[in-house]
């Protein structure tokens, strides 16, 4: 403890940690030195009733900016403000969170959240919708200044150019109020931006078994002219043998693919770690399969080994199997109506446990799993002719055992 002047300052040095000086004059004035040589003064106190009360510390100023009599000015006032069951530090708050408006707030969201803690595909696509779609619209009105018909004025309009955008635009906005909440940046209340959201219209194109077949062979013709190249195409053939999801195949490394003991491996999928046995034609595919020496991957890049292929081009050679087997999905066409295809046969496999069908697809959760089970025409007309005939010999059945009843015509 010692008064704290000017010289007392100068004198004050830390090592390598930071170091503090504090004031016999006015309890909790201290100054804070740097191992880099700057020096803050600081105002340090309880907020609350007596040791129950938190710790908090105020940053007053940098020496330089202020004389340590000015510093020592502001800390008695500060102090003056405490005895009163004042609390400087979350006042400052305050007027902090007051002056950021909701793009400032969904930059720290995006920096401190969703890089840190998201997978890149999934921190990526939070970013394009704040950058390019919510931070427009909404950036500059202050954070807690935000109300409900704000952001479903922004959902109207969006939906008008495109709904699936919009909906997951405001599920990302939601998330982010919901974050900045917890840690200070948003008043307490009502998250703003949970709002009713109009259910999106489910994509229900399914590849049947003989447009599988027309592609599979439109991807070889397509090989053997060179209008695929032999990676492209090994990446379709192990989507439709594994029913895994684009960037679990370009992605794959030899070292995963365990042919002995019939296993793949992934350390680190959308879903975590993920195990998948290796059937007969996800093994007679790998086996057969051009090994590079120097590249890691099954599906190495075209012209760069030893990078792993592109979705992009794997997305390129299905499309140009689709168009040359004369299979069109128009809106619905991607990699994923292959997972689909795939989830679709083994979850309507009755001979298939659902637990085990999930371990089969690569799925988590029973909801999910229900996403992908779509029975096909056949199968749907098929079981209802099967309960048509049940019903009806049912009716039969009754009829036998006894009297059936003329219902009475309504007056």
């Amino acid at each position: 403890m010692a008064t704290i002047t000017v010289r007392a300052v100068k004198a004050f040095q830390a090592d390598e940690k930071p170091a503090f000086l504090w004031d016999d004059e006015v309890k909790g004035f201290g100054l804070l030195a740097q191992p880099s040589g700057s020096k803050t003064y600081v105002f340090q106190y309880r907020a609350g009733i007596g040791r129950a009360g938190k710790v908090r510390r105020l940053t007053i100023g940098k020496h330089g900016n202020l004389t340590p009599e000015e510093a020592r000015k502001l800390a008695k006032e500060h102090a003056a403000e405490v005895v009163k069951g004042g609390d400087p530090v979350a006042e400052r708050k305050k007027v902090a969170v007051k002056a950021l408006s909701l793009g400032d707030v969904l930059d720290s969201f995006i920096a401190d959240h969703a890089k840190p803690n998201l997978k890149e595909k999934t921190w990526a696509e939070y970013e394009r919708l704040v950058d390019k779609v919510i931070k427009p619209a909404l950036g500059s009105i202050a954070i807690d200044a935000l109300k409900t018909e704000d952001v479903a004025r922004f959902y109207r309009e969006g939906r008008k150019q495109a709904a699936t955008q919009a909906t997951l635009a405001v599920r990302v906005l939601s998330s982010a109020l919901s974050w900045a909440q917890e840690h200070g940046l948003r008043g307490a209340g009502p998250n703003p931006a949970k709002i009713r959201l109009q259910g999106a219209r489910r994509r229900e194109r399914l590849f049947s078994d003989a447009e599988v077949g027309r592609i599979q062979t439109a991807l070889s013709m397509l090989e053997k002219g060179g209008g695929v190249s032999p990676q492209a195409a090994l990446a379709v053939r192990l989507l439709f043998a594994t029913g895994c999801r684009a960037g679990e195949i370009c992605e794959l490394r030899w070292e995963d693919v365990d042919l002995e003991a019939g296993i793949i491996r992934w350390g680190d999928t959308k879903t975590g770690y993920l195990e998948k046995p290796i059937t007969a034609e996800a093994r007679a595919l790998l086996k057969s399969a051009t090994r590079i020496v120097g590249s890691p991957w099954v599906c190495p890049a075209i012209t760069a080994p030893k990078k792993a292929m592109r979705h992009e081009l794997v997305r390129e050679a299905m499309e140009e199997a689709m168009s040359c087997a004369t299979v069109e999905a128009g809106e619905n066409a991607s990699l994923h109506l292959i997972r689909h295809w795939f989830a679709t046969k083994t979850y309507n496999n009755p001979a298939i446990a659902l637990p085990v069908a999930m371990k089969i697809v690569g799925h988590r959760s029973v909801a999910a799993a229900m996403r992908y089970a779509h029975p096909q025409r056949e199968e749907i007309a098929k079981a209802a002719e099967a309960a048509a005939k049940n019903r009806t010999a049912s009716v039969k059945a009754a009829a036998k055992r006894g009297k059936v009843v003329q219902m009475r015509p309504a007056q």
